[in-house]
């Protein structure tokens, strides 16, 4: 660690991963301690026996955005109840610029109830994927095509044919396979 190294002297904004169902309550203890903190919630109705309420939920579950300077202040933000652990990218912080917070930001206040979040490198063509339930549970499958389903391919090159089927993206749960 070196003395100019910017984790050491500046904030910036770090990813941390909370425990199921925490960020609320990590956010208000962040307000408590006036850790500088960004929650993205969205405003939904939900239906009660009773009646209607509408309540906000975290947009990106397990997630919540702290501004600190890391060295200095990442062991105070650990220590809260909720907080998990601090996303990584390469073996060091995961840094999120101040542009990409902003825009992150006017995305959620503007466009938050249109919003689908996924993970950039899930279900992407040329990806292989077990199969964890439904009909090709235990299969390995390489992806091909993904829009509102996902289109796998099973080759079977001993008798050289191709085998597609495209399946709604909710019908099956996957693990990916290191090639």
């Amino acid at each position: 660690m070196h003395e100019n190294d910017p984790l050491n002297i500046k904030k910036q904004w770090f990813a941390l991963y909370t425990n199921p169902r925490a960020e609320k309550s990590l956010s208000r203890l962040f307000k408590k301690y006036k850790i500088d903190h960004y929650l993205p919630l969205l405003k939904e109705r939900k239906k009660w026996s009773d009646r209607f309420k509408i309540i906000e939920t975290p947009r990106l579950k397990s997630y919540i955005f702290v501004n600190i300077v890391f060295w200095k202040d990442k062991v105070s933000v650990l220590q809260l109840p909720g907080a998990h652990h601090f996303v990584f990218a390469k073996g060091v912080p995961a840094v999120l610029e101040d542009e990409k917070m902003e825009e992150l930001k006017s995305l959620v206040e503007n466009y938050g109830d249109q919003m689908e979040v996924m993970k950039n490198e899930a279900l992407q063509p040329g990806k292989l994927v077990k199969i964890k339930e439904g009909p090709f549970l235990g299969k390995t499958m390489e992806i091909i095509k993904r829009k509102n389903a996902v289109t796998l391919i099973l080759r079977l090159p001993d008798i050289n044919q191709v085998f597609t089927a495209e399946m709604s993206i909710d019908k099956i749960s996957w693990e990916e396979i290191d090639t």
